[in-house]
């Protein structure tokens, strides 16, 4: 009769009234079916999962395992669909079967996209459709461009199906994206982590690549250049084989990575071997040259960029006494004593310095014993009524503090000072450029003043344009990183089009680079193959995050 509200409460009240009943699964089913008619799909998942798991029946079993891939596509949840229709094979004829695979291998080539073929693949890593869905990804990755994802799927099928018909296959998308690269009269390289942990941040790096490669081809003509792509999955080994394939097979001009110091030292005799530019958009070792002639660098100097928080807060802000609490590991005592040296430099005076350990969450002893150095100087202890009853309140002699440690623990140590009376402006580098420092310290991070060589929301027109097309092409906003990357691959695409097509030559065009056009001002490159740049200052100012004017 469909009247499937009627229909939900006469078989909930069977399932309360006879919870042992032989007839509990069909109660389930029929309770689901009510909900799936009423459009409550979420509620009538559960209760045919547990109807199959109560089902003894094959014919029930097979009922619900049907209804299940029904309400799973119209989710639409394809992994769940194809995981329930496969599970029907157990009930049914060979020829049945047969039938449900096709219905599968159709699902996956024209509905099933790159997130949920990569579930299916893992779902099933040596069976059908596991194979299937490895196929697909390859053909998509193919018809993207995306040569990395190629050479990464087509390794691992042949690990996971190293008999597969299809074999020769696999081998024709290799081959032909071998092909098409080396069709190009120059290529680039990109050595990053593109699986594994750090790969949010080589998927960043690759983007800036890609972005400035794009970009070029729209505004200069020059040789055609193909990028090819190798991810060295943080792993040391797999690095090497990937550096090696890279150099050997392709001999690209210029490679842009690695991303961390340590394989910058492992790749640097590759590098100076082979006169061919490494170029790292991420790794802050200084004087890079000293580990290889042919290695430069993008990423953030930290050492600059404390200076220019020193600077901009002691000159512009009129800020003189000021305060260090550095975690207790070897970047906190260097960027302190960068931090100590530029209040030496500027004349102001240095008030107390304290240390915490990156693992604590109570930061209340350092800041007591900071409170105290305090009050032994400009501090003082006023007394006043709280709640009726005189007390002394606390009120600090020092004008900000310095914290060079990651947001999360600088947003909880700054809720902490405002809770021990200090609620000074918090001083940092550019790890407190994350919404996560307003979202955890709240109020708290009122007044606090850091640097960061790129900001999303500056008004600068360069920046600002590639902001914006950056988040139209990638469709995400663009980070530090990927505009750091963007700015190395510029630099050598730029050397390109005055000529230099060889790694030595390229070495020589970066190493007298000067005044080049950055996103937020001149580059020019020191003698250590370090980028020198501006770096942007940053303050929050009424809860949000705001550029503030350069102290120099």
């Amino acid at each position: 009769m469909q009247k499937w509200e009627e229909a939900n409460r006469s078989f909930r009240r069977l399932l309360d009234e006879f919870p042992t009943s032989e007839f509990h699964p069909e109660a389930l089913v029929g309770l689901a079916t009510s909900l799936l008619k009423t459009g409550q799909w979420d509620a009538a998942v559960p209760l045919l999962r547990q109807a199959n798991a109560e089902a003894t029946s094959p014919q029930l079993k097979l009922g619900i395992l049907r209804r299940l891939e029904e309400t799973y596509l119209m989710k639409p949840d394809y992994p769940q669909a194809i995981d329930a229709a496969l599970d029907a094979r157990a009930f049914v004829s060979p020829e049945e079967a047969r039938a449900i695979e096709d219905r599968v291998r159709v699902l996956l080539y024209s509905k099933v996209g790159e997130a949920d073929l990569r579930r299916v693949a893992e779902r099933f890593p040596q069976a059908f459709p596991g194979d299937l869905a490895m196929l697909r990804l390859l053909e998509l990755y193919a018809a993207a461009g995306e040569d990395h994802k190629v050479t990464q799927t087509g390794r691992e099928f042949f690990k996971r199906f190293p008999k597969h018909e299809q074999s020769s296959a696999v081998t024709g998308f290799l081959m032909a994206q071998r092909k098409k690269l080396k069709a190009n009269e120059l290529l680039l390289g990109a050595l990053l982590p593109l699986s594994g942990p750090l790969s949010p941040y080589g998927n960043q790096v690759l983007n800036g690549i890609k972005f400035a490669l794009e970009q070029s081809s729209e505004f200069a003509p020059h040789p055609t250049i193909g990028l090819v792509t190798k991810d060295s999955e943080s792993d040391q080994k797999q690095l090497v084989m990937e550096l090696d394939d890279l150099l050997e097979d392709y001999r690209p001009v210029a490679v842009i990575g690695p991303l961390l110091t340590r394989s910058l030292k492992i790749i640097a005799p590759a590098a100076d071997s082979r006169n061919i530019v490494f170029f790292t958009p991420t790794a802050t070792y200084l004087e890079v040259q000293r580990l290889g002639r042919f290695l430069f660098s993008a990423a953030v100097n930290h050492r600059e960029l404390v200076r220019n928080v020193a600077e901009q807060a002691i000159v512009t802000l009129g800020w003189k006494r000021l305060c260090i609490l550095a975690p207790l590991d070897s970047y906190g005592s260097e960027m302190g004593q960068v931090f100590t040296d530029e209040i030496r430099r500027l004349g102001a005076e240095l008030i107390a310095t304290d240390t915490y350990d990156a693992k604590d969450t109570d930061f209340g002893a350092a800041i007591k014993r900071i409170k105290a150095a305090d009050l032994k100087k400009y501090g003082k202890l006023e007394p006043i009524l709280k709640k009726g009853k005189p007390v002394k309140d606390y009120i600090p002699g020092f004008d900000a503090i310095f914290i060079p440690g990651d947001v999360d623990k600088v947003a909880l140590l700054a809720g902490q000072l405002h809770f021990y009376g200090m609620p000074v402006p918090i001083l940092g580098t550019n790890a407190l450029d994350s919404p996560e420092l307003i979202r955890i310290a709240g109020r708290a991070a009122e007044g606090a003043l850091f640097a960061d060589s790129f900001f999303m929301d500056s008004q600068n027109p360069v920046m600002r344009n590639f902001a914006d097309r950056y988040r139209a092409r990638f469709h995400e906003a663009p980070t530090a990183f990927a505009a750091q990357a963007y700015e190395a691959t510029q630099l050598i695409l730029d050397a390109i089009l005055k000529g230099a097509t060889t790694g030595k030559t390229i070495r020589e065009s970066l190493g007298r680079l000067k005044n080049a056009p950055g996103l937020a001002g001149p580059l020019s490159m020191n003698p250590g193959g370090y980028l020198e740049r501006r770096y942007i200052l940053i303050q929050v100012k009424g809860g949000r995050l705001m550029v503030m004017p350069d102290a120099r």
